[in-house]
C-alpha cells in the first residue's frame, strides 16, 4: 500500500525549481542586465540628452552662427556690420533732422560715402553749393551717399532751417549744430570750418577715412570725383 502522505522526491525537487525561477523573475515585460538596472526598452528617456550631430527638434533654438531659416528677415546693414567706425567728438554727437524730428548721428552712416558742409541760411554761397551737391547726387548711386548740411549759425533755428530746406527743394540730412559739434569741427578742422562763405566740406569715405576739401566752391562733377574715390 502507497504512502500518500508526502510526495515522491522528483515532484518535490520540480516544485523547488519553479519556486526559484519565480523568485528571480523581474516585474513582467523588463530585462535585466549586469549591474542590476533594466535594460532600454527603445522608448528614450524624456532628460536624456541628443546625440551628438542629431538634428534639432522642431521649434528648438538655432545655434549661433546657424544660418537664418528659409523666409526669415535678412539682417539690416548697420555700421556694426560694415565694420566701419567713427568716434570723433563731432560725428558721435546727438543731431536732429529738421524735416523728420528723428535724432541721429553722423556716426550712424559710417560705412557710406558720407557728404557733410556747414552753412548759414543767409549764405549765399553755400546754397549755390548745396544746389550743386544736388546734381552731384543725382548721378551716384542711391543708397550709397548721405549728405548732412549743419547750420553753425547761433542765431538760427530748427524751424527756419527746415523752412529754408523746404523752398529751395534740397535733400539730405539737415541741422542745427549744436555748441558742441561746432567746437569739435574746430578742433579737428580749424576756425575756417565755421566760416559758411568758404563752403567748408567733409567727405567720410567707406573705409571711415575722413578728408577735408579744398575751400572754396565744388562743382558738381568735382563732388562726383570725391564721393566716387571715397567709394561710392
Amino acid at each position: 500500500m502507497l504512502d500518500r502522505r508526502r510526495p515522491t522526491a522528483p515532484l518535490a525537487l520540480t516544485l523547488v525549481a519553479l519556486i526559484a525561477v519565480a523568485a528571480c523573475s523581474g516585474p513582467p515585460g523588463s530585462t535585466s542586465v549586469a549591474g542590476g538596472q533594466p535594460a532600454s526598452t527603445g522608448v528614450p528617456s524624456a532628460a536624456a540628452a541628443s546625440p551628438a550631430g542629431a538634428a534639432s527638434p522642431a521649434g528648438a533654438a538655432s545655434p549661433a552662427g546657424a544660418a537664418s531659416p528659409a523666409g526669415a528677415s535678412p539682417f539690416a546693414a548697420s555700421p556694426a556690420a560694415s565694420g566701419v567706425v567713427l568716434t570723433q567728438a563731432w560725428a558721435t554727437a546727438p543731431l536732429v533732422d529738421v524735416s523728420t524730428g528723428e535724432t541721429f548721428r553722423i556716426a550712424d552712416h559710417a560705412g557710406k560715402v558720407v557728404i557733410l558742409e556747414t552753412m548759414a541760411i543767409w549764405c549765399g554761397n553755400c546754397r549755390a553749393q548745396q544746389r550743386d551737391v544736388q546734381a552731384a547726387l543725382a548721378r551716384l548711386p542711391a543708397g550709397r551717399v548721405v549728405y548732412v548740411v549743419l547750420d553753425t549759425d547761433k542765431s538760427e533755428n530748427g524751424a527756419s532751417l527746415a523752412a529754408y530746406r523746404t523752398k529751395n527743394g534740397f535733400d539730405g540730412r539737415y541741422a542745427v549744430a549744436g555748441n558742441d559739434v561746432a567746437r569739435a569741427l574746430v578742433g579737428d578742422f580749424g576756425d575756417q570750418f565755421l566760416n559758411p562763405p568758404s563752403t567748408p566740406m567733409l567727405v567720410i569715405g567707406t573705409d571711415g577715412t575722413v578728408t577735408r576739401t579744398d575751400f572754396g566752391h565744388k562743382s558738381a562733377d568735382e563732388i562726383v570725383a570725391l564721393a566716387e574715390a571715397h567709394g561710392a
